[in-house]
């Protein structure tokens, strides 16, 4: 296994700590492949293989960038799949969360002992010798655009497991092909409080009688708020985050049950010119949550084998609902409401910042419901200031294929400015149509039949989780670029919450 993290929490009673372990780290030795003009034979998921061994990345033919290891040409008619296979051991002790994060190019299918746990670019139904990826990402942008599936616990078994590996191309004449994969485990470790030492006489204590209401909020409420939560159509939330709960020192805190507080450790450097930190995301007394982006005194430095800006002079947040539990996400669906209530860094002085509440599903459909540029004086950018926008797109991680829709929250009749107070942003989506309401308005009404790609199953096929997040300027030509010798121009920034809430679609 590789090198462990650890991730501490605050507790009185208890200290807990989340432990993230690389159970097959990324350039693994001894993966097992296979590419050749016959497919293996059935139940290759899980039997012994004689196939030849190496190191990932995999790749073949040109721009693949840096892999360790070159696959074979096949002659005549090229194969459309590539196979692997990888065994990894485990011991009695489980892990409590699992998931893989992989890239392929071009499509991409995982096995955990013969169970699926996720596809990307890749067709539905039955997977096959025959069956071709549904699109070309180059490897350079598969590689930026890494896809994690969750692993469900129940098909872990003690001692040996194979996860299993099939790459799909687009076309049999593909020019390149590369492939790697990196599985990830977390354990959440609870160390008991030394015992207390009673004193030598002790007075026996009076009885007490437990409150008849709890003094500190439920850790995973599942019932709307007090107060009149309602919309007419959709009734009372199905699922909400008033951002009241308590840790175990009693102090307003992000509950772990419902959101993923996400750090550089296990997401990585994002394309924009900052760096994510978990110490940026709070909840202060009042219940409102805070995602802030702060100056650093130096830069992070971005590799030189990554794009994006080269120093990164920021610190931000980042929250989303992956990786929480045996199921990925806490909160999951196809069709429904979602709405939220904000206000964002998007005055004066905000140049370069982009706050964001959106949806992502694990094909390729994103819905941006709220989207809040900074300011820029110079108006040199395809932005609006002092509005927002909902914008959706079709397949993000391959331009070529990527419809939006791009909806300004312009001219919806708000008193102030979006920047100014908080404002609240909803979108419905249902299987007839899909809006945009902004402090109650609808400004925008889409159907099937004037914006069909909402609709289409290969964008939108599959359930919806949220995300919520401070972009910081990864371009100087999109959304701004902040610059260390004008700092006056772009403040500390922060987004703030003061609730979200989601009402299921019961048709």
């Amino acid at each position: 296994m590789g090198a462990s993290l650890v991730v501490g929490r605050p507790a009185v009673a208890a200290e807990s700590s989340s432990t993230i372990t690389s159970v097959i780290p990324r350039g693994s030795t001894d993966w097992s492949y296979y590419r050749g003009a016959e497919a293996p034979a059935a139940g290759w998921q899980t039997s012994t293989k004689s196939w030849a061994t190496g190191t990932a990345p995999f790749g073949i033919g040109s721009s693949t960038g840096a892999v360790n290891t070159l696959l074979p040409r096949v002659a005549g008619r090229q194969p459309l799949a590539t196979y692997f296979t990888k065994s990894f051991t485990l011991t009695s002790d489980l892990p409590e969360w699992s998931w893989v994060n992989t890239w392929a190019d071009d499509g991409i299918v995982i096995w955990i002992n013969g169970v699926e746990i996720g596809r990307k670019n890749a067709p539905s139904g039955k997977i096959t010798a025959g069956s071709y990826a549904t699109a070309a990402p180059t490897s350079t942008a598969a590689r930026k655009n890494t896809v994690s599936f969750s692993v469900p616990a129940g098909i872990l078994t003690a001692g040996e497991n194979t996860m299993a590996v099939q790459v799909l191309s687009n076309w049999r004449q593909t020019r390149n092909l590369s492939f790697d994969a990196h599985l990830v485990r977390e354990d959440r470790t609870q160390k008991p409080a030394p015992p207390v030492t009673p004193p030598a006489n002790p007075t026996p204590a009076p009885p007490v009688t437990p409150p008849t209401k709890p003094t500190v909020p439920p850790t995973a409420p599942t019932v709307p708020p007090v107060g009149d939560t309602s919309v007419p159509g959709w009734g009372t939330p199905s699922w909400s985050d008033e951002f009241t709960y308590r840790d175990d020192s009693g102090r307003p805190s992000v509950d772990p049950a419902k959101w993923n507080v996400r750090g550089q450790d296990d997401l990585g450097l994002l394309f924009d010119a900052a760096v994510v930190d978990r110490k940026q995301v709070s909840v202060d007394d009042a219940g409102v949550l805070h995602i802030r982006a702060d100056w650093l005194d130096t830069p992070a430095i971005r590799p030189s084998t990554q794009t994006g800006p080269r120093e990164l002079w920021h610190k931000t947040g980042y929250l989303d609902q992956r990786r929480l539990s045996s199921d990925d996400v806490s909160m999951s669906q196809q069709y429904g409401r979602w709405e939220i209530r904000a206000k964002t860094p998007s005055g004066p002085n905000t140049f370069g910042s982009l706050a964001a509440f959106w949806l992502r599903n694990n094909q390729s459909g994103e819905i941006d419901i709220m989207e809040a540029w900074g300011y820029d004086d110079a108006a040199v950018r395809d932005q609006r200031i002092d509005t927002a926008t909902t914008t959706v797109h079709t397949h993000t991680s391959t331009p070529s294929l990527n419809q939006r829709y791009i909806w300004h929250h312009a001219d919806y009749g708000a008193a102030t400015p979006v920047w100014k107070d908080f404002h609240t942003y909803a979108f419905e989506f249902t299987p007839t149509y899909a809006a945009v309401i902004v402090d109650g308005v609808e400004i925008l009404r889409a159907t099937p039949s004037t914006h069909p790609n909402l609709w289409n199953p290969n964008y939108f096929g599959s359930p919806l989780h949220m995300r919520l997040n401070l972009h910081v300027g990864p371009s100087s030509t999109y959304w701004g670029l902040p610059n260390p010798n004008n700092k006056a121009a772009t403040q500390n920034l922060d987004f703030q919450v003061d609730y979200v809430r989601v009402w299921r679609y019961e048709g």
